[in-house]
């Protein structure tokens, strides 16, 4: 399948996602706007995981010799990297995993996207011919970064192309603890982002790293 790229992979959750995708074998680049940033995240990849295959890049070269990307950016910096970026990102399989929100007041709220309903779909919007699928969006980053922390909960999968969710699938099949539930739509992403500032406030308000499962089906 090639390699698995990170765009922004030096940030929490692209970091925390990389170093799962490593121990289960994937080969990842860490994509980062500074090179020696990308270089230091995939050799601490390295380090964690003996034997992992990891190269840091600029994003721009991570994006154009990988396939499959996915999208960690923090949110308020992703229409400036798509507008940039949308011609190499075409006709690739994209997993975004931005959640744009806001904290003020100590609480945490869903901030509008520029353009579209969610982050998601302001994806699609930009790069029409990528295969886009929202994922990873309620598993903590903290979480993921430890290695030694068993993962547990669902991860809903959104986009409009069923054989892409189909690949993102498998792969959440690879991190043990995670169960991988297609949601369908794209359009569904904006209500997995909801739960994302829902599940932060509940964080701050007990002091945990909580995730979701989805009860009842089979």
């Amino acid at each position: 399948m090639g390699r698995l790229a990170f765009v922004g992979g030096t940030g929490a959750q692209g970091l925390g996602l990389a170093l799962r995708f490593a121990r289960a074998g994937e080969a990842v680049v860490i994509g980062s706007r500074d090179a020696s940033r990308a270089d230091e995240a995939a050799r601490r990849i390295r380090t964690a995981v003996p034997g992992a295959v990891a190269e840091g890049l600029p994003n721009l070269d991570a994006i154009t010799c990988c396939e499959r990307v996915v999208l960690t950016l923090p949110a308020p910096a992703l229409p400036g990297f798509l507008d940039i970026a949308a011609g190499r990102l075409a006709n690739k399989l994209l997993i975004d995993v931005a959640v744009p929100v806001t904290l003020h007041d100590g609480f945490f709220a869903l901030a509008p996207v520029p353009g579209a309903p969610s982050a998601g779909e302001l994806v699609q919007a930009v790069v029409p011919s990528a295969r886009v699928v929202s994922a990873f969006k309620n598993v903590p980053a903290e979480r993921l970064q430890d290695l030694d922390a068993a993962l547990a909960g669902d991860v809903i999968l959104c986009g409009d192309d069923a054989a892409a969710r189909a690949e993102v699938a498998a792969l959440v099949a690879k991190l043990p603890g995670l169960r991988a539930v297609d949601a369908g739509r794209l359009a569904n992403a904006r209500y997995l982002e909801a739960i994302t500032a829902l599940l932060l406030n509940l964080n701050r308000k007990y002091r945990a790293r909580t995730s979701i499962a989805i009860v009842g089906l089979d």
